[in-house]
């Protein structure tokens, strides 16, 4: 058992039995601090049904209320204390530290900050409290970020990967010198830039080259109220292990070797409000405990493969959405692209590959026959219907891949 894990748990499952009905009733007699691998994990449906069951404290102490994305499901609100909001503010410190900012440095949050969106206060708290100067920009104009990056001469940037791509295509349309601009750095958020391997994905490849920045990939979860982010070596997200036990288990629920891919399931800890034991994820990745080359000895999770529920099935084969995105940002010519996904039946579904550049059907058809092993329908669409695909009215990020199933 680590330090942490031993120095944390037995407060963190003291206070959930003790404050959150949920944990009061599914822990209900027992005796004593159990350990961790022994409980039952929970998942989002149980987190939807029972919401506020998951509430250890009076409503009367709630800062902040933040809802998740729903792009799995019906929102869920999600509340923190004030101390809660000061821990979110503390991870993102350390995750910025990570990536190399300081007090010294100007950056642009082109993140949103509405809608009960965790991801913009929480990185808006993180630099406050390291110290540097924040731009709120948001992601709605990437001309307003132009705009700043002239005007102010940041240092960095936080956004979602393919709006750094959207803001990389309105400076070359209007001629602005982006690749020699302030900006040194680019925290990604939200969408996966490197592969299994730690290498850049197509996706980074095109941030680093357009923006002459260096990329750093981080990993949240609204519930966690958490984030890691990967250190100039590139080769996974920290763990913040004062504040998150992470486990990493097979669809039988048994823990995976060092470095094997399975489900992210977390524990957190010094949470007031809603803590989760043994939460979940959905998402798919490894875990590393090898020492870091930038000599950090927290354990790193590898980029995220794919959402448990997200798995495509085709005729026999299984894939995540992430090798087709993969194949559609390395396949010159394409611009912008939409996979979306239906039920065929229930042993197969139905893959449309919606695409806007020039490139066509045929090529595209064959690359991903080439590196996915199936054949999907692909059409070409205007980059205005792409865009309504991607952001739709109710949604607070961008989305490649829309989940009709």
């Amino acid at each position: 058992m680590s330090f942490e894990l031993a120095k944390h748990w037995p407060e963190t499952f003291r206070h959930a039995k003790k404050h959150s009905p949920f944990y009061r009733e599914l822990f209900r007699g027992l005796k004593g601090v159990p350990t961790l691998p022994t409980l039952p994990t929970t998942d989002k449906k149980t987190l939807s049904e029972r919401n506020l069951d998951f509430l250890c404290v009076p409503r009367q102490r709630i800062a902040e209320i933040v809802t998740t994305s729903g792009t799995t499901g019906k929102p869920l609100l999600w509340m923190l204390t004030e101390n809660d909001v000061q821990r979110l503010a503390v991870n993102e410190k350390i995750s910025f530290t990570c990536a190399g900012v300081t007090a010294r440095d100007t950056v642009l949050v082109a993140v949103a900050m509405d809608r009960c969106f965790i991801a913009g206060l929480a990185y808006w708290q993180g630099l406050r409290e390291l110290g540097c100067t924040v731009v709120r920009v948001g992601a709605s104009s990437a001309l307003l970020v132009l705009e700043m990056i002239e005007r102010l001469q940041p240092t960095a940037i936080v956004a979602v990967p393919s709006f750094l791509r959207v803001i990389a295509d309105k400076a070359r349309e209007t001629k602005f010198d982006l690749k020699n601009c302030s900006v040194k750095k680019a925290i990604c958020i939200g969408e996966p830039i490197r592969d299994h391997a730690f290498q850049l994905n197509p996706s980074g490849h095109a941030i680093e080259s357009a923006w002459g920045a260096k990329v750093f990939s981080t990993y949240g979860v609204t519930e966690l109220a958490n984030s890691l982010c990967e250190c100039a070596a590139g080769v996974g997200g920290h763990l913040h292990d004062e504040q998150l036990y992470l486990e990493i288990l097979d669809d039988a629920g048994n823990a995976v070797a060092d470095g094997e891919v399975g489900e992210i399931v977390a524990t957190t800890f010094g949470v007031e409000a809603m803590p989760l034991i043994r939460y979940r994820t959905g998402d798919c990745a490894a875990l590393f405990s090898k020492k870091c080359k930038c000599g950090r000895t927290t354990p790193r999770l590898g980029p995220i493969v794919g959402r448990k529920n997200q798995k495509l099935k085709l005729k026999g084969t299984s894939l995540f959405p992430s090798t087709l995105q993969m194949v559609l940002e390395s396949t010159g010519g394409v611009e912008q692209f939409v996979i979306i996904a239906r039920a065929e039946s229930e042993l197969c579904d139905a893959i449309e590959i919606v695409i806007c550049g020039d490139v066509t059907t045929t090529t595209l058809r064959e690359a991903i026959q080439a590196r996915a092993k199936i054949v999907p329908q692909i059409r070409q669409a205007s980059r205005a219907e792409i865009e309504k695909l991607q952001l739709p009215p109710d949604a607070r990020k961008r989305r490649t891949f829309v989940d009709l199933r």
